[in-house]
């Protein structure tokens, strides 16, 4: 395949729009739905009613929050494979290295690339943030 090296794009045949989207947007929609769904699991098991509770309702509600949490982990360390992944075939998409990339912003495919890495990065050491609450807060 020839690329054209006018097109703001050149190497985007050499990544699927796909995996440029699940690397920008996986990470953060996985730790958006850990902390919405962490938040409602303790609101329920501790506050069911108009009184608050001194012990969860259900048992195992860290074992689930925990669950929850590692699972947008997981997405999180996925969408940065795929990032990365993209990123390696699309890193000399255009001239200059990735601080270039970042002030000038050519070549679409490899920022979109860089930027997913980078958000999947941050919003997966945001999710590992959400772990000492976890682990150091009474469930009630």
């Amino acid at each position: 395949m020839t690329y054209n090296a006018a097109h703001p794009s050149p190497h985007r045949g050499k990544t699927g729009l796909l995996c440029l989207l699940y690397g920008l947007i996986a990470a953060p929609s996985a730790w958006l739905v850990s902390q919405i769904a962490d938040a409602a699991l303790a609101q329920e098991a501790c506050f069911p009613g108009t009184e608050p509770l001194i012990t969860p309702v259900f048992d195992g509600l860290h074992a689930i929050q925990a669950a929850v949490l590692m699972a947008a982990l997981v997405i999180s360390a996925s969408a940065a494979w795929v990032a990365l992944g993209a990123w390696r075939s699309t890193r000399g998409e255009q001239s200059g290295d990735q601080h270039a990339l970042l002030f000038v912003g050519e070549g679409r495919s490899r920022f979109m690339a860089l930027a997913g890495l980078l958000t999947s990065a941050g919003f997966g050491l945001g999710t590992i943030f959400s772990l000492p609450a976890l682990l150091f807060v009474v469930s009630c």
